[in-house]
C-alpha cells in the first residue's frame, strides 16, 4: 500500500519538469501582464501630474479674473491721483498708469512661464521599466 495514489511520473514526489513550450507560454503571459501593469502605472502617474497642472491653470484663471477687476479699480485710482498731482494733465497720468500696468503684466508673465515650464514627470515609471528590462535580460541566464 505504500505509494498508493502517487503518480509514477512524479518520481520522488516532485512535480514533473515543464516543457519548453509551457515555460515559453508562462514567460509570455508574465511579460504581457508586466507590460499591462507598466502601462497602468504610467497612466496613473501621468494622470496625477496632468491633474496637478490643470489645477494650477484653474488657479491662474481665477487669479487673473479677480486680479483684472481689482487692477481696473486700482488703475482708476492711480490715474485720478496722478491727474490731480499733475494739475489736470490727465493724458500724462494715463500714460504713466499704462506703463505701470505693462510692468506688472510682464512680471506676471515671467511668473506664469516659470510655473508652466516644469516638465510632467514619470520617474517611477522610468525606474520600473529599467528594472523590468534588467529582469528580462537575466531571465535566460543561468547561475553557475
Amino acid at each position: 500500500m505504500r505509494g498508493e495514489g502517487v503518480d509514477p511520473s512524479m518520481g520522488n514526489g516532485h512535480s514533473p519538469e515543464k516543457s519548453a513550450g509551457q515555460l515559453l507560454k508562462e514567460v509570455t503571459e508574465d511579460l504581457s501582464t508586466l507590460v499591462r501593469k507598466e502601462v497602468e502605472l504610467a497612466k496613473q502617474e501621468l494622470g496625477h501630474s496632468v491633474t496637478e497642472k490643470v489645477k494650477g491653470v484653474a488657479a491662474f484663471a481665477i487669479l487673473a479674473t479677480l486680479g483684472f477687476f481689482s487692477l481696473i479699480f486700482m488703475l482708476f485710482s492711480i490715474r485720478d491721483g496722478l491727474a490731480t498731482a499733475m494739475n489736470g494733465w490727465v493724458w500724462l497720468a494715463d500714460i504713466l498708469t499704462a506703463v505701470i500696468l505693462l510692468l506688472i503684466g510682464f512680471l506676471a508673465f515671467l511668473f506664469a512661464k516659470k510655473k508652466m515650464a516644469a516638465p510632467i514627470s514619470a520617474e517611477k515609471t522610468k525606474e520600473s521599466l529599467k528594472a523590468d528590462v534588467e529582469m528580462v535580460k537575466t531571465v535566460g541566464r543561468r547561475s553557475p
